[in-house]
């Protein structure tokens, strides 16, 4: 036994371990929230209240309530309204920030740049990284440059994009991540927050160690879920085990998550944190808005099935995610015909109702796993069961298809299927304690 201790002292020396973990960045998120946000929205119409995507529908609208939040977010907040001052998490270096910020369009992304310059001030380098200014590539070299002339010049940088800059683009260093979006899939949150995940050096030239990630919540009613609890979710599918309540446990062990209070930021108990994650509503919330489109959109039969129609190639394409906001003609104008918006109408109307339908099959999937006493964790078994007993027309008047298409729908990778297996174990285990 002596011989084997020496030969692993030998072979594992400190040096060696820590050279081991010093490409490891511990993730630290910030679930902040404004418990009464109404209140500070009092002053814009309706349509823009309470979420990010109505918020920042209009940047002139929402001007004055942007100015408040991101001072908030920057620790520079000098007004008197104590939720917005108990934002300012001090342990968080904000010295290279990257906001993805969940713009209406290119116009109102470029007025938010605007805005966040002029509200942080010339202590900030602000710049706004899309498509339409340049690659991922060239975006990496810019944010680069403008980082040593920060350096240089004593100031801090802040990255402001919606969707670009969230793959293909490492810069170690970025050391917060700001999401001013409601949700999102899970694949795309998961790529914005790894953008802080880089390892390397800091701003200030140390080893990074921690990456810091703040998730704002405007809608205290949204509380359950946040692109926080989605980026667990997602991470927790990667776990080898039939379902998500291992995966997530052994996640929340391997990151910090902080809420916001009136003596600063604390510590959300992890165990406590789990339990309501687990809670089969909560599940059944992740998984509604997290349904993935993409996976299922190439099989015109089964898009057939669920649509009752087909759907062409170009409408496909389009269907995968391309920005329909506008089309961009040959010589690089934007054209606006009524011909094109009655197209992009129709894409838009069939990813909609692809969605609704996928969303459908998991609010209902409790009721599904309660047919005929076909009772099993998982999801496909149940359906196959259910198959075999001839009780396929229960699941039609559920979820408007049958087992078969619900099962496909899943293997495709549409819907999760460990996150189904969760939300019926919760659910059980709920009905349990009950009786």
């Amino acid at each position: 036994m002596e011989d084997i201790f020496k030969i692993l002292k030998e072979k594992y020396t400190l040096k060696s371990s820590i050279e081991s973990v010093k490409g490891i960045v511990i993730p630290r998120f910030f679930r902040l929230s404004l418990p009464n946000a109404i209140n500070l929205f009092d002053s814009l119409p309706v349509e823009y209240r309470t979420s990010w995507t109505k918020l920042l529908m209009d940047i002139d609208m929402s001007k004055s309530v942007l100015k408040k939040i991101i001072k908030s977010l920057f620790g520079v907040y000098d007004g008197k309204i104590i939720e917005l001052a108990d934002l300012d998490m001090t342990s968080i270096p904000r010295k290279v920030t990257q906001i993805f910020a969940n713009t209406k369009d290119r116009k109102q992304q470029r007025k938010l740049a605007r805005l966040i310059q002029e509200t942080l001030g010339n202590q900030f380098l602000v710049i706004l990284v899309n498509s339409d200014e340049t690659s991922n590539r060239d975006a990496e070299q810019d944010v680069k440059g403008l980082i040593k002339k920060a350096q240089k010049e004593n100031k801090y940088v802040v990255i402001l994009s919606k969707d670009m800059g969230s793959r293909s683009f490492s810069v170690s260093e970025i050391d917060t991540v700001i999401l001013m979006f409601d949700r999102g899939s899970y694949a795309t949150v998961s790529q914005k927050i790894s953008r802080v995940l880089t390892p390397g050096n800091t701003y200030d030239d140390e080893l990074k160690i921690f990456a810091n990630i703040i998730s704002l919540s405007l809608d205290p009613n949204r509380y359950g879920v946040t692109p926080i609890d989605e980026y667990i979710i997602y991470e927790a599918e990667k776990v080898d085990v039939d379902e998500l309540n291992d995966g997530i446990k052994r996640v929340l062990r391997s990151i910090q998550i902080f809420t916001n209070g009136p003596h600063g930021e604390m510590e959300i108990e992890k165990d406590e944190y789990s339990k309501n994650l687990l809670d089969s509503t909560s599940l059944i919330k992740l998984g509604a808005e997290s349904s993935k489109v993409d996976n299922i959109i190439f099989d015109s039969v089964l898009v057939k099935q669920l649509l009752g129609v087909t759907l062409t190639k170009g409408e496909k394409e389009k269907l995968l995610g391309a920005d329909i906001s506008t089309v961009i003609s040959t010589d690089g104008n934007t054209t606006n015909t009524s011909k094109e918006k009655q197209t992009n109408t129709k894409i838009e109307d069939n990813r909609q109702k692809l969605k609704e339908i996928l969303k459908n099959i998991v609010e209902n999937v409790v009721e599904i796993s309660e047919i005929n006493n076909c009772e099993s964790n998982d999801i496909i078994e149940t359906l196959d069961m259910i198959d075999s007993k001839g009780y396929s027309e229960e699941v039609i008047f559920e979820v408007g298809v049958d087992c078969q298409t619900v099962k496909k729908v899943i293997l495709m990778g549409g819907i999760s299927r460990k996150l189904l297996n969760t939300i019926i174990s919760s659910y059980n285990s709920e009905e349990v304690l009950l009786f």
